[in-house]
């Protein structure tokens, strides 16, 4: 296919892409329960009324009230999610789910235009065409879209700080990743953890600024804190205890539920065996991971490193098929930086990508009812093919990982060799 006709199916793929937003998304937005931004609007308008947004029944009763919603909401977003929602909760549910999708749909062209940038494409380029197109058919980002989720602009935050960081403006990257992971602490904790272990001051000042700040606006609280952590409690045993939604035993959500809990408690059958062999497995890839950086002196691929910690944390920590968008960040090591071959590590990584791209869980929930019980029951089914995701996401933590190791020892090498002949004789001792 020549450059023209390239372009013109990317273009067609893109307009596609968007009336799915903006027709399915932003027009009906008016007369629609979207599940992930009314708890937020919900819980924020409690928060701003100082009530206990973390009372199940209360959050119920108000949103009756204020979305006509019969939802039974039950909240476990972080009180700094809900201070910085808080403008949101002014205006009508009508007009506030319609310019959260509105401000969402720039967030997805600020993630596009950041991804561009910290590949390396110049604007013109086919590689950032293909890249902008893949992300708008990421099938993820869809569904943060559609739920009305936090990661619409949590994402596009943690990805502008990074950006940040790498020019060195480390107060605004402080202040933004600071204020990524107050809203969506799963996203941006780890991206600012990245610069914070750098011990970089000026990135510790700004990320201290939306700390103060939030604590400021939470002194004097008129719920006191004991019945909040009470109550938030008894909403995380709500939805992750035995026999839950969110949980991994049975009575799960069949298909959304990410971390590799679900299917090692398949394989092991006992809730505490399964979760300390989950966080015995991302203690042991942090190891790993914290190892290669460190020996590489942070002398690597910024992307390749924030998204392999990233996706380690989707081992054993809740996430939400939505959090998959901030993976993208890993396309920016395995299809930019052209200066690099293009190795094993990174086809696997696009290859991953291309399948996570997919409508998978859409497909299984159509085509799991039409089923019969004998396949939806087995145990290749529940195993292998309704947690295929997890599978992806597991696979993608060994290449990454890998990757990181062996860029790691590469960039360690080159800058001994830089040393000079006594360096590399000071390492060796060093390892003796």
């Amino acid at each position: 296919m020549n450059r023209i006709g390239l372009r013109i199916v990317l273009v067609c793929v893109a307009v596609l892409m968007l009336a799915d937003f903006i027709f399915r998304g932003i027009v009906p937005a008016p007369d629609t329960i979207r599940d992930d931004f009314s708890e937020l609007y919900v819980g924020s308008w409690l928060w701003r009324h100082g009530q206990n947004f973390y009372d199940a029944a209360l959050t119920r009763d108000t949103a009756t009230q204020l979305t006509n919603s019969k939802v039974n909401l039950v909240l476990i977003y972080p009180p700094t999610a809900l201070a910085l929602m808080a403008p949101f909760s002014f205006l009508p549910w009508r007009w506030a789910n319609t310019v959260w999708l509105v401000l969402g749909l720039v967030g997805i062209g600020i993630t596009i235009a950041l991804l561009i940038r910290l590949a390396g494409f110049p604007p013109w380029d086919d590689r950032a065409w293909v890249l902008a197109t893949f992300v708008l058919a990421f099938s993820p980002l869809h569904q943060a879209f559609h739920m009305g989720n936090v990661a619409l602009v949590a994402v596009p935050l943690s990805f502008l700080g990074i950006y940040l960081a790498e020019k060195k403006q480390d107060l605004a990257a402080g202040i933004i990743l600071s204020t990524a992971t107050a809203l969506k602490p799963q996203v941006g904790l780890w991206v600012l953890l990245f610069y914070l272990i750098q011990f970089r001051k000026r990135f510790i000042a700004g990320a201290l600024l939306p700390a103060a700040g939030l604590a400021v606006a939470f002194i004097n609280y008129p719920v006191p804190l004991r019945v909040l952590i009470s109550g938030y409690r008894r909403n995380l045993q709500y939805w992750f205890g035995p026999g839950k939604l969110i949980g991994f035993t049975e009575g799960a959500m069949p298909f959304h539920v990410n971390s590799s809990q679900v299917i090692l408690y398949q394989l092991l059958h006992r809730v505490t065996a399964t979760t300390v062999l989950a966080h015995g497995m991302f203690a042991c890839g942090l190891a790993i991971w914290a190892f290669a950086v460190w020996r590489a002196r942070f002398r690597m691929s910024v992307p390749l490193a924030v998204s392999s910690l990233l996706v380690l944390s989707f081992i054993s920590f809740y996430h939400s098929v939505s959090d998959v968008t901030v993976l993208t960040l890993a396309l920016c090591w395995a299809y930019g930086e052209g200066q690099e071959a293009m190795n094993w590590a990174k086809r696997a990584t696009c290859v991953i990508f291309l399948l996570l791209m997919l409508p998978g869980h859409s497909a299984l929930i159509r085509s799991a009812p039409h089923l019969s019980t004998w396949v939806t029951e087995s145990w290749w089914w529940r195993l292998l093919v309704a947690r295929y995701f997890i599978w992806l996401l597991l696979a993608l933590n060994a290449v990454l990982l890998y990757a990181l190791v062996t860029s790691a020892r590469a960039g360690r090498a080159m800058s001994l060799a830089a040393e000079g002949p006594g360096a590399e004789r000071a390492e060796l001792e060093t390892w003796r």
